[in-house]
């Protein structure tokens, strides 16, 4: 629970920062609003969870074909003369580079952007979560 505190802190700070932090006429100024507030106490009360629900949720099994790209999708993209071929992971690339892994920076990039945005969504994620729990 502490290391999920830890890994939002970041983003929180971001929300935070472009919530309360107005800036007109090049003079920034510090002000509370409600969504600071909603932020901070999405951050505080809901994030843990919905952020362990989140991981979760991405690494379900999504099936054969996303697990294992075609062999010969890049031989069919170059015949179809496109310069980018899907990867069967998380996109596309360019056609030299679909049969290799995503760089620590795009996956840092992506995991970053999901904390940005269960940051925000943090109540409704749980709030669905306890619903899928009743059914």
């Amino acid at each position: 629970m502490v290391k999920s505190y830890l890994k939002g802190i970041v983003p929180c700070l971001f929300w935070f920062v472009l919530f309360s932090v107005p800036v007109t006429h090049g003079a920034p100024h510090l002000t509370f609003s409600w969504w600071t507030v909603y932020a901070v106490l999405s951050y505080g009360v809901c994030f843990p969870h919905a952020y362990r629900i989140m991981k979760q949720f991405s690494r379900k099994n999504k099936g054969p074909q996303i697990q294992r790209p075609r062999g010969d999708a890049e031989e069919e993209a170059l015949r179809d003369g496109a310069s980018y071929a899907n990867t069967g992971r998380f996109g596309t690339a360019r056609v030299g580079d679909a049969a290799g892994k995503e760089s620590w920076l795009t996956s840092w990039g992506t995991d970053f952007v999901l904390r940005l945005f269960v940051i925000v969504a943090a109540p409704v994620i749980v709030a669905v979560e306890a619903m899928w729990q009743r059914k």
